[in-house]
């Protein structure tokens, strides 16, 4: 259990931008350590996705409650979250002593989430796809590129998106 916490709190250490970001990587740790196979790995996400709270954290629960119960739960999830405590009193502390530039601060923070979620998402499409995934993946292309490239209120692209995946899916 010792070594799954350690694992939990180094991932916490090099994780920024959001659960997504850092699912590939979590993936990477859980299924080369032996704790889940990728198919189980791959149902823990699709539980994550369904419990309230980010993805990640709930992910490094699912992975702890598997292994070693409730107390492994408990205690990956701790491991997850403290770094990010950890840092953020320490950046804290670093800004209220020297003058940053917070726009270049941001947007080199943004890079490094765009590279990680760009990591997280070819680790998981590297799965079994089949021909219902490939309509998923066109589904999402098209909104994201009414996302960022339109003016549509972001609510009615994740509704569309609903309706022409229950149209196409049923």
């Amino acid at each position: 259990m010792i070594q799954m916490m350690l694992m939990f709190f180094k991932i916490g250490f090099i994780s920024f931008g959001g659960g997504w970001a850092i699912v590939g990587i979590i993936k990477d740790e859980v299924v080369n350590a032996g704790f889940l196979t990728l198919e189980q790995f791959n149902e823990a996400v699709s539980v994550a996705q369904m419990t309230p709270g980010p993805v990640s954290v709930n992910v490094a629960t699912y992975v702890g409650y598997s292994s070693y119960g409730l107390l492994g739960a408990i205690m990956n999830t701790v491991c997850l979250v403290m770094p990010s405590v950890i840092i953020f009193n320490i950046v804290l502390l670093i800004l209220k002593k020297i003058k940053v530039d917070r726009k270049k601060l941001l947007s080199a923070l943004k890079m490094g989430t765009v590279l990680m979620l760009t990591y997280t998402l070819i680790g998981l499409t590297n799965t079994v796809i089949n021909r219902a995934e490939y309509m998923t993946f066109i589904i999402s292309g098209i909104s994201f590129l009414l996302f960022m490239f339109t003016k549509i209120d972001p609510i009615f692209v994740i509704l569309g998106s609903a309706f022409l995946g229950a149209f196409v899916f049923a």
